[in-house]
Order: structure tokens, then sequence, then C-alpha cells
């Protein structure tokens, strides 16, 4: 009985896993896509990227609770179930794609940031040339003085 239930646990565990490996490839290229977006500024589409990477971020914390579901389920069966080769093939293989994703989500920070960057220096000289052309514009016209004549 308890070998049917070790097998059962296992076979759960490696739908939800190989569910998560098929989502996290698919976050992966929508990182991906976001940096092309963030790198070639094509700005009308990333809120829409930022929108799913949103959905994303809840579909995470789906997945979390689908594994403490099962774990919840019997600790003792899901820690047998859970050192079985496959598993722990898909678990390495998650974790991989895991890491490939921060890397990922860090070279689009670095982008943002240096983008944030330059835009507040162009505002800041925007600001400036600004304020150079008011002081212009408020200087009360006065008579030219050529040659002494007006």
């Amino acid at each position: 009985m308890e070998y049917n239930q070790i097998t059962q646990i296992e076979r759960e565990l490696v739908f939800v896993l190989k569910e998560e490996y098929s989502f996290y490839q698919s976050l992966y290229i929508l990182i991906d896509k976001q940096r092309d977006i963030i790198k070639y500024e094509r700005d009308e589409k990333l809120l829409e990227s930022f929108t799913e990477m949103e959905r994303c971020h809840q579909r995470i914390m789906q997945s979390e609770q689908k594994i403490a579901a099962l774990r919840e389920k019997n600790p003792k069966l899901f820690q047998i179930a859970a050192a079985a080769p496959e598993v722990k093939k898909l678990v390495n293989s998650i974790v991989t794609l895991v890491k490939k994703n921060i890397d990922l989500v860090k070279e689009n920070e670095d982008f943002l940031k240096s983008r944030h960057d330059r835009i507040k220096t162009e505002l800041k000289e925007l600001r400036n040339s600004h304020k150079i052309l008011r002081y212009i514009r408020e200087v009360e016209p006065a008579p030219i003085f050529v040659d002494g004549q007006n």
C-alpha cells in the first residue's frame, strides 16, 4: 500500500514539475523578449510586458502552493518521492532555468537603470535650457545702439 502511495505522489510530483519546467522555459522567453523591448526602446510594448510579468509572478506563487499542498498531504512519503531520479532531474533543470531567468532579469534591470539615468540627465539639460530661454525672453527689448545711434 505504501509503495503505491509513494508512486502516486511521485507521479503527481513529476507532473507538476514538468508543468513548472515548461512554465520557466516560457518565462525565460518572455524575459528575453522584455530585454529586447527595453534594449530597442519599444516603449509602447513595455507596459504590456510588465503586465505579463506580474501574471507570471502570480503563477509562481500558485506553483509554490501546489508543491506545498503535495508536501502537506504526507511529508514522509513526499520526501521519499522527491528523492526519485526523475524528480531530482526535473528539479535541477528548473533550478538552472531559474538561475538563467535571474541573470536575465538583472541584465534588464541594468538596461533600465542606465536608460533611467540617461533620461534624468536629458531632462535636467532640458530644464536648464528652458531656464535660459525663459531668461532670454523675459529681458525687455531694449534699443540697440549702433555707432551711437538708435
